[in-house]
C-alpha cells in the first residue's frame, strides 16, 4: 500500500511538473509490469487526481494488460472519473478496436550526445513519415552560442540505420536516446541563443522551426529529474564528496576551463613558483590556495556556475542512460551548485576543474619552454 501511495505521489508531481501521460506511464509501466496487483491497486486509487492525463495513463494501464480483473478496474476507474466530470475516452471492445484503429506511424526518436568542456554536443531528431520514409534533423548545439551546425536529410529506415552507425563511430560520445520533445526543446533553445548572439540561422533549421516547435515540450526541469530524484541525491552525502574524482572519468576526461579565462590564474602559480623571494612549502602551499580560490571566486560567481550546472545536469541523464555510476555524482554536483560558492567548503568539482585547467596550462608551457632551450646552440 506505501509503494501505490508513494507512486500516487510522484503521479501528482509530474502532473504538476506538466510531464506528459506518457512520460509519466513510462515511469510506472515496470512496476505495473512486475506486480499486476499493485497496477490494479494503482488504477484504483488514481481516479483521486481529477486530471484528464489521468484517463489516458488509465487507457495505457488497460492496453498494458491482458488481466482481466485489473482491466475491469480500470473501467470502472474510467468510469467514476467521468462521473465527476473529467473527459474521458470510452475503450473500445477487442472487435472495434481491430475495425476502427487508425494506422499507427512509427514514433518520434531522438538522441543525444555528452557535452564537451566547451558545451558543445550533437542532437538528432528522427520524424517518420508514413510512406516517404524519415526526415533526419541533426546538429551541433553550444550553451555558448547557439546553434553551431544544422542539417535536414531525407531517408529511408535502413538507410538511416547505416548513417546512424557511422556518426556513432566517428563522434567521441556515445549516443543515447532521448524524449523527441525534449530533444525539440533543445534545439529550440539553441536557436533562440544564437537569435541573441546575432548569429547566422541556419536555412535548413529555418525550414523545419515550426515542426521542431510543434514536438517540443516546456519542461519545468532537466530530464534527469524524470529519473533520479533530487531529495534522494542530496540525502547520500557521499556522492558530492566524490565530485573530484568525476574529471578522471573518460565523459569528462577533456574538460578543462577556456584557456583565456584560465590563463591569468596560470600565470600567478608560474610567477609563484618561480619568485626568487624564498618560500618553504607550506607557505607556499598557502600562496597557491589563494590563486585557486580567487579563480574559483572570479570564474564561477556569476552565470558561469549555473553553465555548468546545467552541463552536469545533461552530463547526467546520458550517463544514467549508459548505465553508469557517475550520473548519481554529477547530478549532486549540479544540485550543489544552486547553492552560493563556499570559500571554506568548495565545491569539489569545480575545485578540481580549477586546479587542472591551471596545471594543463603549465606543463603545456613547460614542455613549449623546455623546446624553446633545447634549440638554443650553446657556443
Amino acid at each position: 500500500m506505501k509503494e501505490v501511495q508513494a507512486l500516487l505521489e510522484q503521479i501528482k508531481v509530474d502532473i504538476s511538473d506538466g510531464k506528459s501521460e506518457e512520460e509519466i506511464f513510462q515511469s510506472i509501466l515496470p512496476l505495473f509490469k512486475k506486480n499486476p496487483q499493485t497496477g490494479g491497486k494503482l488504477a484504483e486509487l488514481i481516479v483521486t487526481i481529477p486530471d484528464q492525463r489521468v484517463g489516458k495513463l488509465l487507457h495505457q494501464m488497460f492496453e498494458a494488460t491482458q488481466d482481466k480483473k485489473i482491466r475491469k478496474i480500470i473501467k470502472r476507474s474510467l468510469y467514476r472519473l467521468k462521473s465527476k466530470g473529467v473527459a474521458t475516452e470510452e475503450i473500445l471492445s477487442d472487435k472495434e478496436r481491430s475495425i476502427l484503429r487508425p494506422f499507427q506511424a512509427d514514433p518520434k526518436e531522438g538522441f543525444a550526445s555528452g557535452i564537451d568542456f566547451l558545451g558543445q554536443r550533437l542532437l538528432w531528431l528522427v520524424i517518420p513519415h508514413p510512406g516517404r520514409g524519415l526526415t533526419v534533423l541533426h546538429g551541433i548545439t553550444s550553451d555558448v552560442q547557439g546553434l553551431v551546425d544544422f542539417s535536414l536529410d531525407e531517408m529511408t529506415r535502413k538507410g538511416f540505420r547505416s548513417f546512424f552507425e557511422e556518426a556513432q563511430k566517428k563522434n567521441p560520445f556515445p549516443l543515447v536516446d532521448m524524449e523527441p520533445s525534449y530533444v525539440a526543446l533543445l534545439f529550440t533553445q539553441a536557436y533562440q541563443l544564437s537569435l541573441e548572439k546575432k548569429e547566422i540561422s541556419s536555412q535548413d533549421y529555418l525550414r523545419v522551426k515550426l515542426e521542431i516547435e510543434s514536438i517540443k515540450k516546456e519542461y519545468m526541469k532537466p530530464l534527469i529529474y524524470s529519473y533520479l530524484q533530487n531529495d534522494e541525491i542530496e540525502r547520500d552525502d557521499k556522492l558530492l564528496k566524490r565530485g573530484g574524482d568525476l574529471l578522471k572519468a573518460d565523459f569528462f576526461n577533456s574538460w578543462r576551463i577556456e584557456e583565456d579565462l584560465i590563463r591569468p590564474f596560470a600565470d600567478e602559480v608560474w610567477d609563484a613558483e618561480e619568485s626568487k623571494i624564498v618560500l618553504n612549502p607550506t607557505q607556499k602551499e598557502v600562496r597557491f590556495q589563494g590563486i585557486y580560490q580567487k579563480a574559483l571566486t572570479d570564474l564561477f560567481s556569476g552565470e558561469r556556475k549555473f553553465l555548468y550546472q546545467r552541463r552536469l545536469e545533461e552530463m547526467a541523464y546520458v550517463l544514467f542512460k549508459l548505465g553508469r555510476e557517475e550520473a548519481k555524482i554529477s547530478l549532486a554536483v549540479a544540485i550543489d551548485l544552486e547553492k552560493p560558492l563556499n570559500p571554506i567548503q568548495p565545491n569539489p568539482f569545480l575545485s578540481q576543474l580549477v586546479m587542472k585547467s591551471i596545471f594543463s596550462l603549465l606543463a603545456e608551457s613547460y614542455e613549449k619552454k623546455s623546446k624553446e632551450l633545447s634549440l638554443i646552440v650553446k657556443p
